[in-house]
């Protein structure tokens, strides 16, 4: 499974998104996150067992949403993901023959009253596009601009 990485430009200026080698880490930081809220729904749900599977995809849709609208122009896909408050080296973007992951994510320390405990707010964005038909990884181009992630891909 071949995956190519994109650039994003943010405020006129070009940065890298992450390489690749860390997209697992991604996965791997979706699927904790959907565990977790499958769990909490399993308890809410008065841990009634033999519901894990509408547990888990209730929380799958919940984590991971789908990139509504993918748009093509002649052999070129493009999407558009809103990512307000994120700046370029917050976002990850893995691009594959099949699909794209966009995946945003910060967390904010926030100062606290002496003796007690500081705040950690996390903020996240998954999202995934599923391409009509194969496209080449190696076009990928994506940039970061007024909140919004655009991301522009050739089919194979």
């Amino acid at each position: 499974m071949s995956s190519q990485s994109a650039a994003t430009t943010s405020k006129g200026s070009s940065s890298p998104i992450p390489a690749n080698s860390a997209i697992r880490q991604v996965y791997d930081r979706i699927r904790e996150r959907i565990a977790r809220r499958a769990y909490d729904l399993y308890q809410q749900d008065g841990n009634r067992p033999g519901q894990d599977m509408r547990h888990w995809l209730q929380a799958e849709s919940e984590i991971l949403t789908e990139v509504p609208e993918i748009r093509e122009s002649g052999s070129w896909y493009t999407i558009n993901v809103p990512l307000r408050g994120f700046a370029a080296n917050e976002v990850q973007v893995s691009v594959e023959a099949q699909r794209a992951i966009v995946a945003a994510e910060k967390q904010e320390v926030t100062a606290s009253e002496p003796g007690r405990a500081s705040n950690v707010l996390e903020q996240a964005v998954f999202a995934r596009a599923k391409w009509p038909i194969d496209v080449d990884p190696a076009t990928a181009s994506a940039y970061l601009m007024n909140g919004v992630l655009t991301l522009t891909v050739k089919r194979a």
